[in-house]
């Protein structure tokens, strides 16, 4: 099936699906990029012991149907004018399914778990991670599903043997609507077990770390046929039986194009849960010092350098969950979002926080360093310090990180010259402004918040032929509410504080270790 009878003009919709970390959103666009419906909600994420990040499966599915169901229902929208349904989700989770296609692992094991780092740290001993770069794009990081299925195999091997189906999150979620089994290039990209240039799996890779080449799905572009919508999923979710579901995108690319940045040289920014920062490429170009991922971009012959943040807008999520009962209690009252709350405080601190540096290496750091024994600090607070500077120092500090992996695409010669900002992070009406102000560059923020979702979208419109191509349904459907330009003085004032955040972790380099040895030792970690 390559194509639906279905004309934009007759009143059908774009459903678009974006399941996050902690947060699933199904949203119904129209042809031009507007909102027509939506619903959203939290997603549980189980932490078993310290280092272990899974989703159950079974809560994960029944969030999945709630929000299609409420979007449709909510928003009085009929089943019948849903032309398309796309899928976006989180990358870097191994779901794994037998024979049969039920699942060998009750819980995905997701990006944010580190388990992996005693097998990664045995492949860089073994001078594998070099190989692996050439050939996949990649650096070695603990979030790498080759790695996870590696783990597996050395101590829950009788899971392992079961599975027959390997995906990722979002075509885990399109097969229990269509019941069919494939993936797209962007999340085949991400695994490291895929060929950056030829942009198929690398038997080489696979063979080499012991996997079974037929577990892996077939790869197909992203706007392509996926399947259709089974009589079982309809039942559970509203949708028409029979309705078309395009094969989709990770979140990440997928996200990149949905802020604006779609063509070679646009830099996209996004500031949710994770960090990404993505140049628009029209080549798969490697970086001789591996400081950069490389993966492929939902647009034809387009790929995306990458760098991947551990921690962002969660980082201050976590100091608002830890610290911000004063903020939770106050918003309660005068009905304001504890985060504006918060930006409030922050924009009442000084540039540089008045002397506090704060890294946000919470669950360690993958880019543009790969250090899973990294940890946050506060450094430099005294007596004078306010809450205000320790808010204002988290929204800094991951400002600086933002800087750290951006200053790897300057040092390899690109022009950057102005970004788009998307996720969480570019809610705020005080964050943007820090960002422009470190990075020196222009943050152009999208009108539609859900880029995720509008990526979505535009990859179901590309499918039904309401527009010719990515480029031209980008241009009709993605519209800016707003730019922040760099303020000079804080851009000065920025450029010397940048090195000593920088210096601050070179110098504590190997702390990190003995620190980690030490507290494993005790049984505290």
């Amino acid at each position: 099936m390559t194509g639906w009878d279905c004309r934009m003009d007759e009143g059908y919709l774009l459903l678009g699906i974006d399941v996050g970390t902690t947060l699933i959103k199904s949203v119904a666009f129209n042809e031009k990029g507007d909102i027509v419906g939506s619903y959203s909600m939290e997603l549980p994420v189980e932490k078993p012991k310290p280092g272990y990040v899974e989703q159950d499966l079974l809560k994960l599915e029944n969030a999945f149907y709630i929000t299609i169901r409420k979007c449709l229902t909510a928003s009085s929208i009929s089943p019948e004018r849903i032309g398309v349904v796309s899928i976006t989700a989180h990358q870097h989770g191994t779901f794994l399914l037998d024979k049969n296609g039920k699942p060998v692992l009750d819980r995905a094991i997701i990006w944010p778990d580190i388990r992996t780092q005693d097998i990664l740290m045995e492949l860089c001993e073994k001078n594998l991670d070099r190989k692996i770069y050439q050939i996949s794009g990649w650096r070695l990081i603990t979030s790498l599903q080759f790695l996870h299925m590696m783990w597996l195999k050395r101590f829950r091997q009788d899971e392992i043997n079961k599975a027959r189906y390997f995906l990722s999150c979002k075509d885990y979620l399109r097969y229990k609507l269509t019941g069919e089994f494939c993936t797209d290039v962007t999340d085949a990209s991400y695994t490291g077990m895929m060929d950056i240039r030829k942009r198929t799996w690398s038997k080489e890779l696979i063979e080499e770390f012991g996997l079974s080449y037929e577990v892996f799905p077939e790869i197909r572009d992203p706007w392509e046929y996926g399947g259709s919508v089974t009589e079982v999923a309809s039942r559970l979710t509203g949708l028409k039986p029979g309705t078309p579901v395009v094969v989709g995108a990770g979140d990440g690319p997928l996200t990149v194009l949905g802020s604006g940045a779609v063509t070679p040289g646009q830099l996209g920014i996004i500031i949710g849960t994770a960090g990404v920062y993505g140049l628009v490429s029209n080549r798969p170009d490697l970086d001789p010092q591996m400081r950069h991922h490389v993966c492929c971009f939902p647009r034809p012959n387009t790929w995306l350098l990458l760098c991947l943040q551990m921690n962002t807008a969660s980082a201050l999520k976590w100091f608002k969950d830890v610290f911000g009962y004063e903020e939770a209690s106050q918003s309660e009252k005068e009905g304001l979002s504890p985060y504006s709350l918060m930006d409030i405080k922050a924009s009442s601190s000084t540039v540089g926080a008045r002397g506090v540096i704060f890294h946000p290496f919470l669950q360690g750091e993958r880019s543009p360093f790969t250090k899973p024994t990294a940890r946050g600090i506060f450094f430099g607070f005294g007596m004078w310090s306010t809450k205000s500077d320790f808010i204002r120092a988290v929204l800094e500090g991951v400002g600086f990180s933002a800087r750290d992996n951006i200053e790897i695409f300057r040092e390899r010669g690109y022009n950057l010259r102005g970004a788009t900002m998307a996720g969480g992070g570019a809610k705020s009406e005080f964050w943007p402004q820090i960002f422009a102000d470190i990075l020196n560059l222009e943050m152009k923020i999208p009108k539609v918040e859900e880029c995720g979702a509008l990526g979505s979208a535009i990859l179901g419109s590309v499918y039904l032929k309401v527009y010719k191509d990515i480029d031209k349904a980008c241009d009709a459907m993605i519209k800016f509410k707003k730019c922040f330009h760099p303020e000079p003085t804080n851009v000065e004032k920025y450029n010397l504080i940048f090195p000593l955040y920088r210096k601050l972790y070179k110098t504590l380099w190997d702390v990190y270790d003995e620190f980690w040895k030490t507290y494993q030792l005790l049984g505290l970690l």
